[in-house]
């Protein structure tokens, strides 16, 4: 398309003032800096120091941008049309501005099937930038949502846009599937395109930049075993390496030796190019247990070949839920880690665990909230430049009542026991619990030991802690109630009680 047509919307602000609550009591030591019972935020990306974006909508189908401080302040809002589909996710900062891709999804709709939303960051309004997407062999996004979550987009630094999406003639055919490539110019012109064909069917594909923001990389399923390939491409989409079983590593335990652990997977699964190093980072969830009864949070590093570097794992829930996970990068190396929680098999599976690692995956911190009266689903999480982070979430009580909120987590959160128990987060956690015949004391504390009392006060057990996870043969204790405490640098850092069935 030659000329592309400008589009310019100009919405209304949406909701400046603040939100009715239900009638539901949360603790107040959680620092929420966002509350509503009526919007919802499911992405955040930081702006500068003082600001950040919060995108999200309501359950009656209506969208929206807010400006926001790291305070809670709303600066500005602007309503988007319902009658797209935003992907913000895969969004990107380009020349000061924030952009992303934006589909329709009516017939009917007065703006092209395929849409660049740029959106100023001084006052949120939205220019729409039309591509012609007709004979693309593309799936219209109102027939199936499960289509339209296998839709990536990537923006180069020479301001061209490539997307990655299945082949609609070509689905599914004999349990394989095809990946179209279709690559646009600044201007909306399209000037390349390639078919993948013939790969093994995983409901999902990960396409993202290569260190150099001109390549791609596209990850498909190998189609002869259960594996994922990573290829990498030039920036006129032709293949320049292929890197086989990518993400696998082995993990053992005193139990499993050597057990394939997949850090790319057919579960939901992110991978991104972090911007501050160029090297690639993998997170999903995983069953690190025999079983297959448990889900963790999987992490891999990738250098700029994106030959796996290191490997780290986090919380998840252990009911078997394969979401509830994010990560984000920061300019001085760390990178957090996002996974639910659920250390309590009695309630329900939706609690909070940050991981804080160095570009390594080495862990630095971890972090541990475990609400009482009420349950967190965590959505998103992003780097605050002054450090820490903040996480969206959606919240509700033990009858259902739900609202939604953002909340800060400071970098003292993850260093100092005071500042950490100021805002309702544990340093140290025991699972599962009730437990049987074994008792799991994990911390990332430094310097610290495990010791275990009776009902009487007795010690009847103590450890030095060397390992993220310590577990405890608990099989000849008798049946009752224990305390564990958790002593760091000389101090007691944590203690809890822990229930023998």
């Amino acid at each position: 398309m030659k000329n592309p047509k400008l589009y310019a919307l100009l919405a209304a602000l949406l909701l400046m003032g603040g939100w009715k609550l239900q009638a539901q009591e949360y603790p107040q030591d959680l620092d929420v800096i966002y509350r509503s019972d009526s919007v919802y935020v499911v992405n955040v990306r930081s702006i500068d120091e003082n600001t950040f974006l919060a995108f999200g909508g309501t359950y009656a189908g209506s969208r929206t941008i807010m400006k926001m401080t790291y305070d809670g302040e709303i600066l500005d809002s602007i309503g988007l049309p319902v009658t797209r589909m935003e992907d913000w996710r895969h969004g990107n900062f380009i020349n000061g501005k924030f952009r992303y891709v934006s589909f329709g999804l009516e017939e009917n709709d007065t703006l092209p099937l395929l849409c660049v939303v740029d959106v100023d960051l001084e006052d949120l309004s939205l220019t729409y930038t039309g591509y012609d997407w007709e004979g693309l062999d593309f799936n219209h996004p109102s027939q199936t949502f499960l289509y339209t979550n296998m839709i990536y987009s990537v923006f180069s630094k020479d301001g061209s846009l490539t997307i990655s999406y299945p082949v609609d003639s070509l689905w599914m055919i004999d349990q394989k599937e095809s990946m179209h490539l279709v690559k646009f110019d600044n201007e909306g012109n399209l000037v390349k395109e390639r078919v993948f064909q013939d790969f093994k069917a995983t409901l999902t594909n990960f396409f993202f930049s290569t260190p150099d923001s001109l390549g791609y990389r596209i990850i498909l399923a190998n189609p002869n075993h259960y594996a994922y390939d990573c290829h990498t491409l030039d920036a006129d989409l032709n293949t320049l390496s292929i890197v086989e079983d990518a993400g696998l590593v082995y993990y053992s335990t005193p139990h499993i030796n050597n057990y394939p652990c997949y850090c790319i997977s057919e579960t939901p699964c992110l991978v991104n190019l972090n911007p501050y190093n160029g090297r690639s980072y993998s997170i999903g969830s995983e069953s690190l247990a025999q079983d297959k009864s448990e889900m963790d949070v999987v992490m891999g590093v990738y250098d700029e070949d994106f030959n796996q570097l290191n490997w780290s794992w986090g919380l998840t829930n252990p009911r078997g839920n394969d979401e509830g996970f994010g990560m984000c990068f920061g300019a001085n190396g760390e990178i957090y880690m996002l996974g639910w929680m659920d250390i309590r098999t009695n309630t329900k599976p939706w609690n909070l665990y940050v991981g804080l690692v160095d570009e390594n995956l080495n862990k630095l911190s971890e972090i541990y909230y475990i609400p009482q009266g009420y349950f967190l689903g965590p959505l998103d999480i992003a780097v605050c430049p002054t450090g820490g982070c903040i996480v969206c979430s959606n919240r509700a009580n033990m009858s259902d009542e739900a609202d939604y909120c953002i909340f800060r987590i400071t970098p003292e959160d993850f260093v100092n026991v005071e500042e950490a128990h100021s805002h309702g987060f544990a340093l140290a956690t025991a699972y599962p619990n009730p437990g049987q015949s074994t008792l799991n004391i994990r911390t990332a504390l430094p310097n610290a030991q495990v010791e275990i009392y009776d009902f009487t006060g007795r010690l009847i057990y103590k450890q030095e802690i060397t390992e993220n996870i310590t577990p405890i043969n608990a099989e000849s204790w008798p049946s009752g109630t224990f305390v564990w405490k958790v002593v760091a640098d000389g101090k007691a850092a944590e203690t809890g009680k822990w229930i023998k069935q």
